[in-house]
């Protein structure tokens, strides 16, 4: 899998939403209903023109796209260089509706994004601290055990969690 930029100028937004919208239908879903709170704020940032510091990313195998989410960039108080956050975490609608759906899918569909997100952190938008905010009760296990797993590790330099965000340090 690859973690990739999705914008209209690279047709990948065009193409998640025909994909997605596709997806809702075979479940019999309407697509217009499909992650409100998440996929309007995603729209303007993936129809404007691209920068550097902000973007929509996706989680993209061959034929599918898994996730996506946004990443922005920025210097924060209390913070030595930039932080990368990384917000609206929206999985693809087939993890949402189907039934064959396991609980591996959905590991490696977030540690897919997370090991992109990192990648973006040290190359793209190079941020030695990276925020990732929670959506779901799914991602808060994930992390919680990612969390717990990394603690005492030599792998980042601190890694905690408070609330719905897990805080990274490199």
């Amino acid at each position: 899998m690859e973690f990739i930029r999705v914008s209209v100028q690279n047709g990948h937004w065009d193409s998640l939403l025909n994909q997605w919208e596709e997806s809702c239908t075979e479940f019999d879903e309407p697509f217009s209903d499909y992650a409100t709170g998440s996929l309007p704020i995603l729209r303007p940032l993936a129809e404007k023109d691209q920068v550097n510091s902000s973007g929509v990313f996706a989680l993209k195998d061959d034929s599918r796209y898994h996730g996506i989410c946004q990443l922005n960039s920025a210097h924060l108080k209390g913070y030595t260089g930039k932080v990368l956050r990384v917000r609206h975490i929206v999985h693809a609608p087939r993890y949402d509706f189907s039934v064959d759906v396991e609980l591996d899918d959905y590991a490696t569909l977030l540690s897919g994004i997370f090991k992109g997100v990192i990648d973006v952190s040290n190359e793209e938008m190079h941020s030695p601290d990276v925020k990732f905010h929670f959506t779901s009760p799914a991602e808060r296990q994930f992390f919680t055990e990612f969390n717990t797993a990394l603690k005492g590790h030599k792998v980042f330099d601190k890694v905690d969690m408070a609330g719905s965000w897990l805080y990274i340090k490199k």
